[in-house]
């Protein structure tokens, strides 16, 4: 009977002693939404991420913990309900990171989230982790440098250009310009276009030139310039000219000068 009754207490024990399990929150029902991003070479940023939870279960301690190429710097981390009868949960997640070299750095880019739900045989929440791609653009951390209005195409450059400019019907507009490389990468030639355009489009049009020289750290480029025709029956008074440094099609510097057009 003693025997008996050491095992009925022991089994007790035992029993009382096991944790049950609960499934954690499958990365499927974590829906994770980020804007693209554009940024320089090694530049900081903070970065919003939008989580919602589509799951019965709570989720918690959700946090960025890699960001592909990217360092992660700092994280937010945020606790987010099961979903209700009204729908799911989302709450806005922060973090704060560092851009890579542009050259190392690829369109598509993986964030990679960490979150704890549910327990496991010792009754410790288990993490999980849910991976997206992220549209992401690297540029180089370039600049234009000597922007402004000269005489002619041989007065270019030594720093000696103007905001303003006013001109006759039928003239032409020079604009110089040059590109410096402030960034720790090398840009290759032909890797950058400036873009100069006159906003009024009844005063005059547009023209680029692709910089052709390669600039390591610190580097710069010739100073060159561009060189538009105002119309002869172009209509008096001002328009911005806006000076634009592009890798493609994204915008990585820009200066904005005024063109005035007198009576004559």
């Amino acid at each position: 009977m003693k025997t008996l009754v050491s095992l009925l207490i022991i089994s007790i024990i035992l029993i009382s002693g096991c944790v049950s399990t609960l499934n954690p929150v499958k990365p499927e029902d974590v829906i994770v939404s980020i804007n693209p991003l554009t940024i320089k070479e090694f530049q900081e940023q903070e970065i919003s991420v939008n989580v919602l939870n589509n799951a019965t279960e709570a989720i918690d301690n959700i946090k960025v913990a890699s960001f592909d190429t990217f360092t992660v710097l700092s994280s937010g981390n945020v606790n987010i309900p099961a979903k209700t009868k009204d729908g799911a949960s989302s709450v806005p997640l922060t973090a704060t990171i560092q851009s890579p070299g542009f050259k190392a750095a690829t369109n598509t880019t993986t964030l990679t989230l960490s979150y704890a739900s549910g327990k496991d045989e010792k009754g410790n929440p288990v993490i999980t982790t849910k991976a997206v791609p992220v549209q992401t653009t690297v540029l180089p951390n370039a600049s234009l440098q000597f922007v402004g209005f000269v005489e002619s195409y041989e007065k270019r450059g030594g720093g000696t250009g103007l905001n303003t400019w006013t001109l006759e019907k039928g003239k032409n507009a020079t604009i110089t310009f040059s590109v410096k490389n402030g960034g720790k990468t090398t840009i290759d030639k032909n890797t950058l276009k400036v873009v100069v355009e006159i906003e009024n489009k009844e005063i005059g049009g547009s023209d680029s030139y692709v910089v052709g020289e390669g600039m390591a750290m610190g580097g710069t480029s010739y100073t060159e310039a561009v060189v538009l025709n105002v119309k002869k029956d172009a209509p008096n008074g001002q328009t911005p000219v806006y000076v634009k440094l592009l890798m493609g099609d994204n915008l990585i510097d820009s200066q904005t000068l005024t063109l005035t057009v007198k009576l004559t």
